[in-house]
């Protein structure tokens, strides 16, 4: 069991990791390196979520297969079971082990019995990262059963990083991926399976999938998660991922009908339009909900006196909102803001 010491170090290292200028994924593995330094893992994932469809956008991991990443996007959003990372973003204590959320009876859960078997894990810790009751990130670890089970004093660890945490992944939002491999313009259709195996994709698919896929792996756990989540629903599922370059796609998935068969799962992938990127970007700045009103209007090309009199405020109050826009997304001018956030 870690010391006091080592737990208040490891908090205050990686708050410093917090405050660097780096790449969300950058972020992620120096994070990962520190945190399991103190708590041991035999393998992780560590994924960025978007805060409103509170769907995986990408992720580190170690230790994990293309089979279990499937299987933990199935038990995520098609089984009942305990520590989904949707109750973690609004828990209050948002971080746990598999094995207290149990009660000590692991294998009353679907995810011990189907998922971690599968990476030969025994044991659990899970975390969301929320700041400003948003969740921007979560992360889970797994040990064999050559280890002891996670302890009370590695989530309270977790617990104490949620927000710093959660704060220097919504401020990496903003900051392109080192790599820069841009996807194709068109969009990309994938037929996968009931198990959520590919069956057959279009050429742009294919490309759409290397700059999504950062592990090698046949499909990214980002599109599992819309997969899986559009195979349990009756309307399409939506999610938003990020790729390599940067660029933000919209990932849609909805069972197809007719046939002897199990109908097949239809997942589209295209270019995400400039309104949806924009709400992303608006909550990661950590815009006030006034800042927002504001800046929505300017997108939207009125001047400050038409703002002032939709908003019933005056000119004086939409220049103050405007120059505190400003500052926290980096700009000097209206068209620089618009320019940054329909990313043009």
């Amino acid at each position: 069991m870690s010391s006091p010491v080592a737990r208040r170090e490891t908090v205050r290292d990686i708050e410093a990791i917090c405050r660097l200028d780096l790449d969300s994924r950058e972020l992620r593995r120096r994070i990962a390196e520190r945190l399991t330094r103190l708590v041991p893992a035999d393998s992780y994932c560590f994924g960025t979520i978007d805060p409103t469809t509170l769907l995986i956008t990408d992720d580190v991991s170690a230790g994990l297969t293309p089979a279990a990443a499937a299987a933990a996007a199935h038990n995520e959003y098609l089984v009942d079971d305990v520590l989904k990372f949707a109750a973690l973003a609004r828990s209050e204590v948002p971080a746990g082990t598999l094995g207290a959320a149990t009660g000590g009876d692991p294998e009353s859960s679907h995810r011990y019995r189907a998922v971690l078997p599968m990476i030969d894990a025994r044991h659990e810790l899970r975390a969301g990262f929320v700041v400003d009751r948003r969740c921007w990130g979560a992360i889970a670890l797994f040990g064999d059963g050559g280890r002891p089970d996670f302890t009370p004093a590695d989530v309270d660890v977790l617990r104490l990083l949620s927000a710093p945490v959660a704060a220097a992944l919504r401020r990496a939002v903003h900051r392109a991926p080192a790599v820069a491999a841009p996807g194709p313009a068109e969009a990309g259709v994938l037929l996968l399976d009931q198990d959520l195996r590919l069956l057959s994709e279009n050429p742009a698919a294919k490309l759409w999938r290397d700059e999504l896929a950062w592990s090698g792996a046949e499909l990214p756990i980002a599109v599992l998660e819309v997969a899986a989540r559009g195979r349990g629903a009756a309307l399409p599922a939506y999610g938003r991922i990020r790729g390599r370059s940067g660029r933000w796609l919209s990932v849609h998935a909805s069972p197809l009908s007719g046939g002897p068969y199990p109908a097949p799962l239809a997942v589209t992938m295209h270019p995400a339009p400039a309104a949806e990127v924009a709400e992303v970007l608006l909550l990661a700045y950590g815009l006030t909900p006034r800042e927002r009103d504001v800046l929505e209007r300017v997108v939207a090309g009125l001047p400050s006196r038409a703002i002032a009199m939709e908003l019933h405020i005056t000119a004086a109050t939409v220049q103050d909102h405007l120059k505190s826009v400003f500052a926290k997304t980096g700009v000097r001018s209206r068209r620089e803001l618009v320019a940054t956030m329909l990313d043009l």
